[in-house]
């Protein structure tokens, strides 16, 4: 347990000398910055901190300790440890629930993305207690058919210059990130399906960033399984974070298909396609080849930008004809038409193909390498229309609604009414909890944006 509880005495009166290994007892990587009074806290992309007097003043009036006594300290091997005297012996589960419990309220404060830099809101039901449908950056969204959206965190690692939603480090428009706590998310998922009365659910996750940047990925896709309705679990990604490792603990919880985007086989233009100078593709194509032989389906994904990466389209098709020939539950290639976005980063100069065009080009890479299914369908996937959960707002209603966050753009709230998240732009004065007016000018798919009147 890493817990040392030493019955001695100590100087002139009795006393328990009580020592704990903190990095063994809480779950995250546990640090002390040099000649800084705070313990720095990090797990995945999550990173915070916390101030060590805090917690020591906690302790101390929890446990009616001298304050003077406590010591946060590291050892050679990086390791945290708390120490102190006491004149009462304490029982260790409950010195480390109260830590816990403090680094949890104080945490939110300083969160932010390792990866984007920006703050992290950390969403969670005991802190904010608000609907997970309505956004387009979190939640579950339901477009109508046996598969729900599942966006657990936004951010990512990646800068790539044909972004439709202007993610990553380099983004001119994020300044702020979220991460929702997973049960919070699993029972929202839940009781869609129980109120669609869904039989085949498939459990997609994507989100306005990288899915598998979700600290809690494996117990994500674990929870959703235990549900007797789900049928896949699926996920997107750019496989930035993808491990070995990563990829048997997926498989372990019964992960059902990876979709990997991958749009160029050479280096140089793989770098340039993700924004990312340290973007290995020759490590990318090992961890495709470990999917395709694992028991986890592999589709790749790559983004067919004309007169950039045609070439590679091809190696592609031809590298999953090579490595992925044993798959026959789904297709193996979901190659994706390059559109451009009003909100998003866009290549000057390249056009947009019309979808005819683009499935004739398809069709004759078909022939060319004998692929099949690149045309997709949805019945590929097991995926088929359903009732959507009821839409409770109008274009052009005007509701009462409180705000609860503030929004990822300039001028953005997110507020929530009818059980229900709405975005709210240009909004010049707001504070959380504030009640203004809004009218819903777009509700499509249960995803809701307004504007205060």
């Amino acid at each position: 347990m890493g817990f040392v509880l030493t019955e001695k005495e100590l100087s002139k009166n009795n006393a328990f000398k009580i020592e704990i290994n903190l990095s063994e007892n809480i779950p995250f990587t546990l640090s002390i910055p040099r000649d800084e009074n705070v313990l720095q806290i990090n797990k995945g992309v999550m990173q915070g901190e916390v101030d060590i007097e805090s917690l020591k003043l906690e302790l101390s009036q929890k446990f009616s300790i001298n304050i003077n006594s406590i010591d946060f300290r590291i050892n050679k091997t990086n390791k945290v440890f708390v120490e102190f005297s006491s004149e009462l012996k304490i029982d260790q589960e409950t010195i480390i629930n109260v830590l816990q419990q403090t680094i949890s309220q104080e945490l939110p404060h300083t969160l932010r993305n390792k990866d984007t830099k920006k703050p992290l809101i950390y969403i969670t039901n005991d802190l904010f207690g608000i609907p997970l449908i309505g956004s387009i950056y979190f939640g579950v969204i339901d477009r109508g058919t046996n598969l729900l959206q599942i966006r657990p965190i936004t951010g990512c690692p990646l800068n790539c210059p044909f972004c439709s939603v202007d993610e990553g480090p380099i983004s001119k428009t994020k300044l702020r990130d979220y991460i929702v706590d997973t049960d919070y998310l699993v029972n929202t998922y839940n009781s869609i399906v129980a109120e669609k009365k869904l039989k085949e659910a498939e459990a997609h996750l994507d989100g306005q960033g990288e899915p598998m940047s979700y600290p809690y990925l494996p117990e994500l896709v674990q929870k959703l399984q235990e549900n007797e309705n789900t049928k896949i679990v699926s996920i997107q990604t750019n496989g930035w974070y993808l491990t070995e490792q990563l990829i048997d603990e997926l498989a372990e919880v019964n992960l059902t298909r990876i979709n990997l985007s991958i749009n160029a086989l050479s280096s140089s233009l793989s770098k340039k396609l993700s924004g990312k100078g340290d973007y290995r593709i020759d490590k990318m194509l090992e961890l495709a080849e470990y999917i395709a032989n694992s028991k986890i389906s592999l589709l790749l994904a790559p983004l067919w930008i004309p007169g950039i990466n045609d070439q590679d389209i091809e190696e592609i098709v031809q590298f999953s004809l090579k490595v992925n020939s044993n798959e026959t539950k789904y297709p193996t290639l979901g190659i994706q038409n390059y559109l451009t976005h009003d909100v998003g980063r866009n290549l000057k100069g390249i056009p947009q193909k019309k979808f005819a065009e683009f499935n004739q080009q398809l069709r004759k890479i078909e022939k060319k390498f004998g692929a099949k299914n690149l045309v997709l369908k949805p019945y590929m996937f097991n995926t088929y229309k359903t009732e959507m959960i009821p839409n409770p707002m109008k274009i052009n209603e005007i509701v009462n609604a409180e705000v609860v966050l503030l929004g990822r753009q300039m001028g953005e709230v997110i507020v929530k009414a009818k059980n229900r998240l709405i975005h709210v732009s240009d909004v010049t004065h707001f504070s959380l909890g504030k009640k203004i007016k809004v009218r819903i000018i777009r509700n499509r798919h249960n995803i809701f944006f307004a504007e205060a009147v």
